[in-house]
């Protein structure tokens, strides 16, 4: 076999060709190393890195989220929450040029605003911007402006029970009335929106969630009010207090068989939806919870039931009232001499002085009577479901001296709110018992259930059934033949009392200055509703019975026009 010879001249492989092929390896392995940190840093990125790069082009934007509805005991509607349109911009990419696009839509204060240089990486333009401005702010597309759909809290029937219902703040949080009371079962916190960026950096919904309502955990609160007479109440409350120029107004209804509160009003309201009508303090106080006054001749029918229950008085009793009585070193006044005065006939007339004899019986004593007093509910919180309640006035009965007896047997020398009246007469009408008054009937939590629930509770016996039914027959002769005929209903058998008390300003009392009220309840004989109209400091005239008792009286007829209505309606179903 031949085998070829290596000759001497042939050629050789480089001796360096070793270091060659490690260049290229080197290589090779250099581009590894780059497309595996390439690939590292886009799928694994520094924190600091994948913040930036959210900062420019992702957007998370806490905004408010619906909240529960309020409604009344038919299911009217009270307080909902609807989708809104709100704007914002980020300073990093809002040009000061464009400020003066504002001005048309938000006024020039807020354009004046993002003129200048701004901080942070996010600012509130204009929160929950009505609808059809909204739609032009849009169509101008403003560079740098987004635009951030989010829940607004809107009350359908306006002034209708606003001091009952509250208000919540821009962000929805309940800040007074029921909205605040009930603020933990209503609520739904404020969620993150997400959004993108785009070249222009508008900002839009990734996802389409910007185009509905935000989901809501919350609950719901129905209320024991019925609209309907909620309404009527504060129509005739509004003219009476207006036709007197009154500068406040309280009138509260009320089941005296069970504590539900049918109605609340008070005088002047405000308009939940514009926040304008604000301004005045006076305006959001609720004043038959959170006004404290004297109630005058209406805390008679009290008083009468407590001097009976002590034995103080006997049916027989009668008094000879001649326009004045001296008590210690005070003179009680009477607007007439009344003669010879039955038991029966100081409520139906009215008497001051025999009341005051009553009340400065030595067998009234100050310990007994106090503590009479607290069982029916005065000086102390009645414990409805609504925030800013006032607890009156009642003095220790260690400081009872001189003509206080007297004075708190005329309804002067203690204070009381009108709710707290409301319920003290409701004992007599139910026949002897005080309530918890509620205005509440369910609370149900975001899965549908009842979490709270509105019910009967007795608080205290403070009348026996006679006593509560002679009281209620003598308030009913008031209405027929005494100082409340101007309340009276034909076809209606109403029982009240009027009350006519002057304010007490800086330890003595205000001349010129009176709060006039009419309390009532009907039907007498075993009564379905009661009614307390007080009316603050009216001018000219002041007394019960010329300015609350018409309104009491228009309000019932109104009720009864109602109950008739509904009669028929559900009649020819």
């Amino acid at each position: 076999m031949w085998v070829p010879q290596m000759q001497k001249n042939s050629p050789r492989l480089p001796k360096n060709s070793w270091s060659s092929g490690t260049a290229w390896f080197l290589c090779f392995v250099l581009i590894g190393c780059l497309a595996v940190r390439t690939v590292f840093v886009h799928v694994f990125p520094d924190e600091r890195i994948k913040e930036q790069s959210q900062n420019q082009y992702w957007v998370y934007v806490p905004v408010a989220a619906s909240r529960g509805d309020i409604r009344d005991r038919n299911g009217q509607v009270l307080a909902l929450s609807v989708s809104s349109t709100s704007f914002s911009i980020d300073p990093d990419y809002w040009s000061a040029e464009s400020a003066d696009a504002l001005a048309p839509f938000f006024g020039r204060d807020i354009s004046n605003k993002f003129r200048t240089k701004l901080s942070g990486k996010f600012h509130w333009v204009k929160r929950n911007v009505p609808r059809d401005i909204a739609k032009q702010v849009v169509d101008q597309k403003i560079p740098g402006l987004s635009a951030v759909r989010e829940s607004h809290r809107i009350y359908p029937h306006s002034e209708l029970a606003s001091h009952v219902i509250g208000f919540c703040d821009i962000d929805n949080y309940g800040l007074s009335g029921i909205e605040r009371e009930w603020h933990n079962a209503l609520f739904s916190k404020s969620q993150n929106r997400f959004f993108v960026r785009d070249a222009r950096y508008n900002l839009h919904d990734l996802i389409g969630s910007n185009s509905g309502m935000l989901d809501t955990g919350a609950g719901s609160v129905k209320l024991t009010l019925d609209s309907r007479i909620q309404q009527i109440v504060e129509r005739e409350l509004g003219n009476g207090a207006k036709k007197y120029d009154a500068k406040w107004g309280a009138g509260v209804c009320v089941n005296p068989q069970t504590g539900e509160i049918y109605a609340m009003a008070s005088y002047p309201s405000v308009d939940l939806n514009n926040r304008e009508s604000f301004n005045n303090s006076e305006k959001l106080r609720n004043n038959v919870t959170g006004r404290v006054y004297e109630p005058g001749s209406t805390f008679k029918p009290i008083i009468l039931g407590i001097a009976k229950e002590m034995g103080v008085v006997s049916d027989n009793f009668y008094f000879k009232c001649t326009k004045k009585i001296r008590v210690a070193d005070k003179d009680i006044n009477d607007v007439a001499a009344h003669g010879n005065v039955t038991l029966e006939g100081l409520l139906i007339k009215s008497c001051n002085t025999g009341m005051a004899f009553i009340g400065n019986n030595k067998k009234m004593t100050s310990h007994a009577a106090w503590g009479m007093l607290k069982q029916f509910g005065f000086g102390i919180k009645s414990g409805v479901e609504l925030s800013g309640e006032e607890e009156g006035l009642l003095r220790n009965p260690d400081e009872w001296h001189g003509v206080t007896k007297a004075n708190i047997a005329i309804g002067q020398g203690l204070a009381v709110t009108p709710l707290q009246l409301a319920i003290g007469i409701s004992a007599i009408a139910n026949g002897g018992e005080t309530l918890k008054p509620y205005i509440v009937e369910e609370v149900k939590n975001s899965n549908g259930e009842i979490i709270h629930q509105g019910q009967r509770r007795v608080r205290n016996s403070v009348l026996n059934a006679k006593t509560a039914e002679w009281l209620r027959r003598a308030l009913y002769k008031t209405v027929e033949e005494g100082t409340g005929k101007a309340a009276g209903i034909k076809g209606i058998p109403i029982a009240g009392k009027t009350g006519t008390a002057q304010i007490a300003a800086s330890g003595t009392y205000a001349k010129g200055r009176y709060a006039s009220s009419f309390v009532g309840f009907w039907p007498y004989e075993k009564p379905e509703y009661l009614l307390l109209i007080v009316i603050g400091e009216p001018q000219g005239k002041y007394y019960g019975s010329e300015i609350a008792a018409p309104v009491f009286k228009a309000v019932v007829e109104d009720m009864a026009k109602l109950a008739l209505f509904a009669k028929n309606i559900s009649e020819t179903k």
